[in-house]
């Protein structure tokens, strides 16, 4: 994967994504009595052609669960951003009705409803997983998924939550740049330093792509303090300080095991630099 698409490049096939394919859609079911001349038609159809090969290149290089789904990324990177992985896991079905519900509650309510279909595909993602260096990380997380079948969630948010530290641990000791200046760990600034994606500073496919397994980090790393109250959603620093019914649900679970599936999928697909403890 390259990340070397310019500005210029990633303005030109985000209108291609939204409004030809719009056009598109509108030549196949035009809206009643509309019809466009065919010399339009054909003039669409050509304006369309040289950009198809660059469209299916963006969508190929996409995690497989956002292939071929026609997903609207901008929705998706809020979504994410607000703690939800959506990268390798959950199914795009899920995905859609994650971003048709309204709040976080909904979100949840989304989560519980379709957990067999994320199950299957955590599996599934899973077992696409040869890097050798994972090969622990991945035993527990199946175990994870076996848990869950049982409904044994408290020990899958537990366990998911530390894998999912340890893996992310793991990233920032092969990427010395993630690391304070004096090469120590630090939470804040591992926030600070993984890969990140802000729309409305133009940013490119290329870094949103390489952004999307760490946009829901920052969240998830979120720390709260006393009087702060506990936080509904998956938190890793509540996870491991603050165990209760508000923090331990049947969604954060399968959130945290979602979370640490993707990062795991992400690291063997792109060969990310690793260094985990024995």
């Amino acid at each position: 994967m390259t990340n070397d698409f310019d500005a210029q490049l990633s303005r030109t096939l985000s209108a291609a994504t939204e409004n030809i394919r719009r056009a598109v859609a509108a030549t196949l079911a035009p809206v009643p009595k509309v019809q466009l001349p065919p010399q339009i038609l054909e003039g669409l159809a050509q304006a369309i052609a040289p950009l198809q090969p660059v469209l299916d290149r963006l969508d190929a290089m996409m995690p497989e669960n956002w292939q071929g789904q026609g997903l609207r990324y901008k929705d998706m990177l809020l979504l994410m951003q607000e703690g939800v992985p959506l990268a390798w896991v959950p199914p795009a079905g899920v995905i859609k009705q994650l971003l048709a519900a309204e709040d976080a509650t909904e979100r949840a309510k989304v989560i519980d409803d379709c957990r067999p279909e994320i199950l299957d595909a955590c599996t599934a993602t899973l077992e696409a997983v040869t890097d050798v260096r994972l090969t622990t990380q991945k035993a527990l997380l199946a175990e994870c998924v076996r848990m869950t079948e049982h409904g044994t969630f408290n020990g899958v948010q537990a366990l998911a939550a530390n894998v999912w530290d340890t893996l992310f641990r793991g990233l920032a000791f092969g990427n010395p740049a993630w690391l304070t200046d004096k090469g120590w760990w630090s939470y804040k600034k591992i926030q600070q330093r993984i890969p990140t994606f802000d729309v409305d500073k133009d940013g490119t496919i290329g870094q949103f792509r390489k952004a999307a397994v760490f946009l829901p980090f920052p969240k998830a790393l979120t720390e709260f303090r006393h009087p702060q109250p506990v936080p509904d959603e998956f938190n890793r620093h509540a996870t491991a300080h603050a165990t209760g019914a508000i923090q331990y649900t049947a969604a954060n679970a399968t959130t945290a095991l979602m979370l640490a599936s993707s990062v795991l999928r992400e690291i063997d697909d792109q060969e990310l630099p690793l260094q985990l403890r024995a």
